[in-house]
């Protein structure tokens, strides 16, 4: 996610470049083909240009509001993410009595505190399609990794190894029957949150409309340079061209926010809201050998 004034310009550029180019070869065909041989004739009403270039604007307008409810939706999920996080944690901690000192029971807590922290890696992991199990050494045995090796979701499988622990809590009179019913709500709500978001991540943008936008964004080049055949040279080609990269540039914009899990500068910081989860959970268990929070390079945050 950038989180500096600095946008990545040059890298949008560079991608519409390739789009950019055959734009500017037929622009300056037709300028050149004007000044040569005086193209009045074929003149076009700039008021039908016009009406075109208001409906595009008016479909880009709609595909990046629609992106950008894609790309919040996913901000607000993991928002909750980090809320539940900490509020399971703050559950197994309040509801262990104050005078139980049985190690093995406080270390069964760490663990399921440790769970929670190798689920929110996974889970971002897992929604930028890298490798899931890459964090997860750093919190769970290798016995358990090794449990997990044939899984096709291994964040849910997380979750269904917090809710087993959960369980047997109970079972052994750990936990009293309302302590229960609201940790399970914790995980229920955190199912919630990890559904969301795989329904974001599965669930693509229309083809047709992506296709029939950029189309008419091209038809639209290919009339302006008509309706401006009266202008000089170089005006048709400048008004041409800033016109075209302005579409181009909101296009690309769009389809930047339309999938906010793809490892992209504007995605949601899965990774540093995974670190500052993982800062407060450990902070919590009265750990003080902490890891930094992640910072941004180049003014994007991971």
């Amino acid at each position: 996610m950038v989180v500096h004034s600095k946008i990545p310009f040059v890298k949008l550029i560079s991608e519409l470049v390739v789009h950019l180019v055959p734009i500017l070869i037929y622009i300056g065909i037709i300028s050149a083909l004007d000044y040569q041989y005086h193209l009045e004739e074929f003149h076009f009403p700039l008021t039908i240009v016009g009406i075109l270039g208001t409906v595009i604007g008016l479909l880009l307008a709609f595909r990046t509001n629609s992106s950008y409810d894609r790309w919040w939706e996913a901000r607000i999920l993991w928002g909750a993410i980090v809320n539940d996080s900490r509020t399971w944690t703050r559950q197994l901690l309040e509801f262990t009595p104050v005078e139980n000192t049985d190690e093995a029971r406080q270390e069964k807590i760490n663990s399921m505190a440790y769970r929670q922290i190798a689920w929110c890696y996974a889970l971002a992991r897992s929604l930028r399609k890298q490798n899931v199990e890459e964090d997860l050494p750093c919190f769970l045995n290798a016995k358990e990794i090794e449990g997990y090796r044939s899984s096709q979701n291994i964040p849910n499988d997380l979750l269904l190894k917090q809710a087993g622990e959960l369980r047997q809590f109970y079972r052994d009179g750990s936990l009293e029957l309302f302590q229960f019913v609201e940790l399970e709500k914790t995980l229920t709500r955190l199912t919630n949150s990890m559904g969301g978001c795989e329904r974001i991540k599965n669930t693509t943008f229309p083809k047709s409309y992506s296709l029939l936008v950029h189309l008419l964004i091209y038809v639209f080049v290919m009339f302006l340079p008509f309706g401006l055949v009266e202008v000089p040279a170089i005006g048709l080609i400048i008004t041409s061209i800033i016109l075209a990269f302005a579409f181009l540039l909101i296009e690309r914009v769009s389809i930047y926010l339309q999938d906010p899990f793809n490892a992209r500068s504007s995605d949601t910081p899965m990774l540093a809201l995974s670190r500052t989860i993982e800062i407060n959970i450990r902070q919590m268990l009265r750990e003080t050998d902490l890891p930094e929070a992640k910072q941004p390079i180049d003014g994007v945050l991971d």
